[in-house]
């Protein structure tokens, strides 16, 4: 018993005296702003047994403070485990998701704060978050097909800490020619295909990680002289982990009078725990009235100077009313869409404005015609964070 006596306190020395180590070493490290060595010798000293709440605080700001979020987030979870109410944890989680984009997760982390802290962050459990609009003017060299219009206004409001509402307005316009031969005699037909809609997407945050998605569109279609009125729903399920976001979901509902179904899954990789650089993989198989089509879409982005960042895109397979982005758009154009690829540029113009503009190629096929013609879009967008 003396023997066992005498280890366990030689132990519980031992732990001691390596922690007081670890401690003064990573406070003198982050005192000096030595981010680098700070996170180099605050993982050696865990995987060497010694790991408390103010060690994995400092690598954490070592990886905030340097630009990785994604890793930052991870040390700060492991705070968060054992402490759900750390305040400081909370407050630098909720800004690396802010810088992440993802403010469903910003939103759950905020409302963990005290009231102090929110009170001096403006911080409410139910506030606008964004406004946006953009509009989209389509060139092609179809001569039975004139210039299109797309434009959509919408805005992100905060419900709860831990519910988010997304609802967007948009109308396209394009004028369809066609010619018709009867008895020798040509004739020319002219008319719209216009579209007014309504969206709405509503997320939960079930934890630190999960995201429930459901969503709702309505279209009111005039197309010659019939009018469809279209309903669509989504549900989905979204996971943010480290450098890797998953997520899977099904649209459903009919379309123009065609019943459809659409399964999509996606990955997001950020290898360098930010927006500098970023790919989005995204695999779509889709049922339309009977037949099926496999659709693959591949974004990548990356930071090209300071507040801006230039994102490339191409859409392969056969996209007659491909549903996009949780159902967001929706290409159900009188001519199917089968390849497409573009650029956007996003530049942040001070605390709460970004611009977009885009430029986007399609391969379309003629509805009428045997024929295949190009489509050339530029989208100007504008979006304002509150």
């Amino acid at each position: 018993m003396i023997i066992t006596f005498i280890l366990t306190v030689h132990a519980v020395h031992a732990q001691v005296s390596s922690l007081q180590v670890a401690d003064s070493t990573s406070t003198d490290l982050y005192e000096k702003a030595d981010w680098m060595q700070l996170i180099t010798f605050g993982h050696q000293t865990i995987a060497n047994g010694t790991d408390f709440p103010g060690l994995r605080l400092k690598i954490a700001y070592a990886y905030f403070i340097t630009g990785n979020y994604k890793k930052a987030l991870k040390e700060y979870d492991e705070v968060l485990r054992t402490d759900a109410y750390n305040e400081t944890a909370r407050y630098y989680a909720y800004y690396c998701n802010k810088y992440l984009n993802n403010d469903l997760a910003a939103s759950y982390n905020a409302g963990y704060l005290d009231k102090e802290s929110k009170n001096k962050e403006g911080l409410m459990p139910f506030s606008l978050l964004d406004a946006g609009v953009e509009t989209s003017v389509k060139e092609n060299n179809n001569v039975d097909r004139d210039n299109a219009f797309y434009g959509r206004i919408g805005i992100s409001t905060r419900l709860w800490w831990r519910l988010q509402l997304e609802q967007s307005l948009a109308y396209y316009d394009q004028d369809i020619f066609r010619l018709e031969n009867y008895r020798h005699i040509t004739e020319e037909y002219n008319f719209a295909d216009q579209q007014k809609e309504y969206y709405a997407k509503l997320s939960f945050a079930a934890g630190q990680h999960i995201e429930i998605i459901g969503a709702y569109h309505y279209f009111d279609t005039k197309f010659s002289n019939t009018i469809f009125n279209s309903n669509l729903g989504l549900a989905g399920i979204k996971y943010t982990g480290t450098y890797v976001d998953l997520q899977a979901g099904a649209n459903f509902g009919r379309l123009d009078d065609k019943p459809i179904e659409q399964y999509n899954a996606e990955i997001t990789f950020y290898p360098m725990g930010n927006f500098n650089f970023y790919t989005i993989s995204k695999g779509s198989v889709k049922h339309l009235d009977g037949s099926n089509a496999f659709i693959f879409d591949q974004a990548v982005g990356f930071k090209l100077i300071s507040n801006t960042w230039l994102e490339s895109a191409v859409t392969f397979g056969n996209q007659d009313d491909y549903l996009d982005e949780d159902g967001l758009y929706v290409y159900n154009a009188i001519d199917n869409t089968t390849f497409k690829c573009g650029e956007t540029l996003f530049y942040q113009a001070g605390n709460h404005a970004q611009i977009q503009l885009n430029y986007m190629y399609e391969r379309k096929q003629d509805i009428y015609q045997d024929i295949n013609y190009d489509q050339n879009s530029v989208t100007i967008g504008l979006l304002w964070k509150f």
